[in-house]
């Protein structure tokens, strides 16, 4: 599939917008780069280009809402970080506003069968059911999982389908592992593999989910929103917003973006990554 690019439509994109008033953004690998930091970019010379750019949105009445695998509480603290007061936790799972006083669930807890996050028996059965299944090529430890209510994260490199498969033919069929992109944020175990994030959610709980709750909750049309990522997972967020902007992370060794991309028309590739990429979309629009 041919990709569109954000230089080639920015000026149409920019007379299309109107009253926006909210920006979703992919933290790892988008807001920030991929060992988590906003004032260093993919490269990890210092950056302060996106970092500008909060005050930018700011100064436009746009709220910039994170949404993360992260759990609410690391949420807070980069929220805190960044004087943001609104944001999305655990991919889609929790909508939380002012810093955590208020917290909306996006799905019904007692309909999901299984209790990952508490780190016990339903715990230890799907990390050993995942790594026999794909040996050394994925890992999950508790310390990873430590004050999540409703996703566990795994690290590694696997097929998804494959995974969801797997977990379904073993009871898990309510379950599925979601990819959310590339990480160097942690050292990787497999001397083979490139190190993605994977969470293991409740089956139709994604990041579009979390989106369409806020939305709904604040009364915001597609029209008025935004959302920026650099994962497949992200990608589903284009069905809630007005445009949605992909940062080329070397995308075009992404089977499963490339695989992914046809499903909309509202995706348009950045020029640069993570976040420069994050700035040349924001700056250009709101400046």
């Amino acid at each position: 599939m041919e990709m569109k690019f954000f230089r080639d439509y920015k000026e149409k994109i920019r007379k299309e917008i109107r009253d926006i008033k909210a920006v979703y953004s992919d933290c790892d690998g988008t807001l920030f780069n991929d060992k988590g930091s906003i004032i260093n970019d993919a490269e990890g010379l210092y950056f302060f280009g996106a970092v500008s750019c909060l005050e930018l949105l700011h100064s436009c009445n746009i709220d910039l809402v994170m949404i993360s695998g992260r759990n609410r509480y690391q949420l807070k603290y980069n929220a805190q970080m960044l004087n943001l007061y609104n944001y999305i936790a655990e991919l889609g799972a929790e909508v939380v506003y002012n810093r955590g006083r208020e917290v909306h669930r996006t799905y019904n807890k007692e309909n999901f069968r299984h209790d990952f996050t508490s780190l016990g028996e339903d715990f230890r059965n799907v990390v050993r059911l995942m790594k026999n299944s794909f040996p050394s090529k994925i890992d999950c430890r508790p310390e990873w999982n430590k004050n999540r209510n409703t996703n566990i994260l795994f690290l590694g490199e696997i097929d998804v389908e494959k995974a969801n498969r797997i977990l379904a033919e073993n009871g898990f069929e309510d379950s599925m592992i979601m990819n959310n992109g590339p990480t160097s944020l942690y050292a990787a175990e497999f001397p083979d593999c490139k190190t993605y994030f994977y969470n293991l959610m409740p089956k139709g709980v994604d990041k579009s989910k979390g989106v369409r709750a806020d939305r709904e909750i604040r009364g915001f049309l597609k029209e008025n929103c935004l959302a920026l990522g650099d994962s497949a997972e992200d990608l589903k967020m284009a069905d809630e917003v007005k445009f949605f902007f992909l940062m080329n992370n070397d995308i075009h060794e992404e089977d499963h973006i490339i695989k992914a991309l046809p499903n909309y028309d509202n995706v348009f590739v950045t020029e640069r990554k993570m976040n420069r990429g994050w700035e040349e979309v924001i700056r250009y629009l709101f400046n």
